[in-house]
């Protein structure tokens, strides 16, 4: 029952974002959930898309209305969550390699991280593409910058800017290419510099999207996911009758 009431929800909510979902599609969406354990994220995110989206113009609509009904459950969520114990073992591991023997400071949590070594982490993190690490920075950007307090009338935009703004993203690709070139043996060839700037470009997108997914889950957490996907509706303009809302960029 709680599965086929989050389904109704969702169904509810993505007619409600302009995406044109017919009673049969409806049904065969629950006719393929039944074949996909609800615990493969994945599996059963495609299994709706692939019966529900007609268009890929409604594609970001989907994805975030399914990311708000089906988000991730658990008390590690809740706004006033501290680091979770996996999150502080990773941090004492990296503080070791960081001391190069293992035997400097390995007590301690991330909640004891200043700004500054959270931002190098961070960049440690990119450098090296482990998204293990930027997961377990994202909740900690969460935790320490954005401000969030339960019930707060507040959108995810503004924590979103808040978190964001703490990590000095905006000078953080020319630190990783100026990195990056010190690093290189030989000078980089113009093509293999637009490589790397793209590729740092997308890591740093993805660490993006973390934080979001972050704050989207503790909202969730907090408000219900009745409440959140309110705050993801987008007016159309009215001078424009073939707009849809499912067409606007949605964001938390």
């Amino acid at each position: 029952m709680p599965v086929l009431d989050l389904m109704s929800g969702f169904i509810a909510e993505l007619r409600s974002a302009g995406l044109p979902v017919s009673l049969t599609e409806n049904l065969d969406a629950m006719e393929a959930v039944k074949e996909i354990p609800i615990e493969d994220r994945d599996a059963f995110k495609y299994a709706l898309g692939a019966t529900l989206v007609k268009s890929n113009a409604h594609w970001r609509a989907f994805e975030t209305i399914f990311e708000v009904y089906f988000s991730l459950r658990g008390p590690e969520y809740d706004i006033t969550d501290a680091t979770s114990d996996a999150d502080a073992e990773m941090w004492r591991e990296q503080q070791e390699q960081r001391q190069g023997d293992g035997k400097g400071q390995s007590g301690g949590s991330m909640d004891s991280l200043t700004p500054e070594e959270i931002a190098q982490m961070l960049m440690s993190a990119l450098m090296n593409g482990d998204q293990a690490m930027m997961r377990a920075l994202a909740r900690q950007a969460v935790q320490r910058f954005a401000g969030m307090e339960p019930g707060r009338p507040v959108g995810g935009t503004y924590y979103l800017y808040r978190t964001l703004r703490n990590l000095d993203l905006d000078n953080m690709l020319e630190k990783l290419m100026k990195a990056n070139k010190d690093l290189a043996e030989e000078e980089l060839t113009p093509l293999e510099e637009r490589l790397e700037r793209d590729e740092f470009e997308t890591r740093i997108e993805q660490f993006k999207q973390e934080v979001e997914a972050e704050i989207r889950r503790r909202l969730v957490a907090d408000r219900g996911a009745e409440a959140m996907a309110k705050t993801l509706r987008k007016p159309c303009q009215k001078t424009s009758t073939s707009c849809t809302r499912a067409e606007t960029r949605c964001r938390t």
